[in-house]
């Protein structure tokens, strides 16, 4: 069965987002090793058949192709916990889960650029793709994964194409440089500097060549500075030469997100000679110590600031854009409805083709080579004008959600079963245990998702080993 688990943006803090996906990078090795290690324990059928893990800045989401629904939301809870660091009840807090039509509706909305801070944004569809890419060159894919995210794909080119909607497509990045240039009244002629080496720092300093503005410059905490910049056309800032390059800064675009570099009284005369700076800190992990946002003359827009209503006011594109959605999500459950009955229609193509095959040897051994090749040749035509009928009507049955009364019909007629092991998606699981919901709902299945303050955060890890997520971050 399909089933996903999600943290975003939506109901938690980036901070809580930053200490989630923390060594996210290793999390599908460790769902594999977990899931072996629990189907060598209980001697069944391994657990998961795929997986694909999707982490951004603002969100981290496990796609499963799984046995057993509540055994592989477990799973992940336990592979989050050991990647991240973080106690597992807040982990299990932090997350909600769902099966079947919930989840291609998520997906294909969230790669559509419709659930992201930024509304229309283009990375998030690309960012999607790379997941699906390192799962399908990990061997971690299934067909039911395969079909899941190609119509992803699809949805997301057609609404960006049919739908622009928010940001229409451009990045993330663009839309902060907006409102940069509207606190600066424009961008032209202005100097920056670019704190990072990243997808961002690239988006943004080519945004900022483009809007005609000077003096580029480039600081890397990490020391890539200077190999980004000349790939770049900017000028690399040492570590020394840092207070000197905010001084004359009137934009400041802070994307390293390898946590605190910049401090306040490094921004004490930052915009003293034009009026203010604009910090535009777009990293997950914050380049800035919390007090800079409190500093006169120092104007800063963080990622959060960037979901304002105006980004998701009614757009006429919306209701086009969400029946696009609706129409892949349909596409993908009539995909998965007619491969429910391929394995009927493979078994009766073998049926046939092994009686077709034992009497072209029998004519073989009475006429001439050359008559019984004809008569082969016969036997295959006329055999794929009788099949063509009953697997139309076996699509369409499918197609229409009869899938499960032609399965029993074909095992009436024909005395082959082919649905042996397989279980029902909306009952209860094997076991006796509770029926798996109906959409999505967190996991400790106890109050519907709801935002996680950071008072209780605080509160729930207090109990997590070194302090609690803040120290651990």
């Amino acid at each position: 069965m399909l089933a996903a688990l999600r943290a975003t943006h939506e109901h938690l803090d980036l901070d809580m987002l930053d200490a989630l996906t923390r060594d996210a990078d290793s999390l599908p090795a460790v769902l594999e090793e977990l899931a072996l290690e629990r189907t060598r324990h209980d001697g069944g059928a391994p657990l998961l058949a795929g997986q694909v893990v999707v982490s951004t800045c603002n969100r981290l989401e496990v796609y499963l192709d799984t046995e057993r629904f509540h055994e592989g939301i477990e799973l992940v809870i336990d592979a989050v916990t050991r990647t991240s660091g973080l106690d597992r009840e807040v982990v299990s807090l932090c997350f909600d889960a769902a099966m079947d039509a919930p989840v291609p509706q998520h997906l294909y909305e969230m790669t559509s650029g419709l659930r992201s801070l930024v509304v229309g944004e283009a990375e998030i569809a690309g960012q999607v793709r790379q997941a699906y890419e390192v799962a399908r060159r990990g061997g971690r894919t299934t067909s039911m994964l395969h079909d899941l995210f190609q119509h992803g794909f699809r949805c997301a080119k057609q609404v960006a194409t049919q739908a622009p909607v928010g940001a229409a497509g451009r990045s993330g990045a663009a839309v902060a440089l907006d409102r940069a240039a509207a606190a600066l009244g424009g961008l032209e002629g202005r100097s920056a500097l670019i704190v990072g080496t990243g997808a961002y720092a690239r988006l943004g300093l080519a945004e900022l060549t483009r809007r005609g503005a000077r003096d580029l410059r480039v600081f890397s905490p990490s020391g890539r500075a200077l190999g980004f910049a000349q790939r770049h056309g900017a000028r690399a800032v040492e570590a020394g030469e840092l207070d000197e390059a905010l001084a004359a800064a009137d934009l400041v675009l802070a994307c390293s997100g390898r946590g605190t570099s910049l401090f306040p009284e490094q921004f004490l005369g930052a915009g003293a000679s034009t009026g203010g700076v604009v910090v535009l800190d777009l990293a997950l992990h914050s380049d800035l110590h919390p007090l800079v946002r409190h500093l006169k003359g120092v104007t800063v827009i963080g990622l959060a600031d960037l979901a304002t209503e105006a980004d998701r006011a009614d757009d006429p594109a919306l209701a086009t854009a969400r029946a696009i959605v609706a129409e892949n999500v349909e596409a993908f459950r009539v995909q998965q409805e007619v491969r429910r009955i391929d394995p009927a229609m493979a078994a009766l193509r073998r049926e046939v083709a092994e009686a077709a095959d034992l009497e072209v040897d029998r004519l073989r051994r009475e006429v001439s080579p050359e008559t019984a090749d004809q008569l082969d040749r016969s036997v295959r035509r006329i055999l794929a004008k009788v099949m063509h009928q009953p697997a139309e009507r076996a699509r369409h049955l499918a197609e229409t959600g009869f899938a499960d009364d032609y399965v029993e019909a074909f095992h009436t007629i024909f005395g082959i079963d082919i649905s042996a092991g397989r279980e029902v998606a909306h009952g209860p699981e094997q076991g006796g245990e509770s029926p798996v919901p109906a959409g999505w709902m967190r996991v400790d299945r106890t109050v519907p998702p709801a935002v996680l303050s950071g008072a209780l955060l605080a509160r729930l890890s207090g109990r997590a080993d070194g302090g609690g997520v803040s120290g651990g971050a």
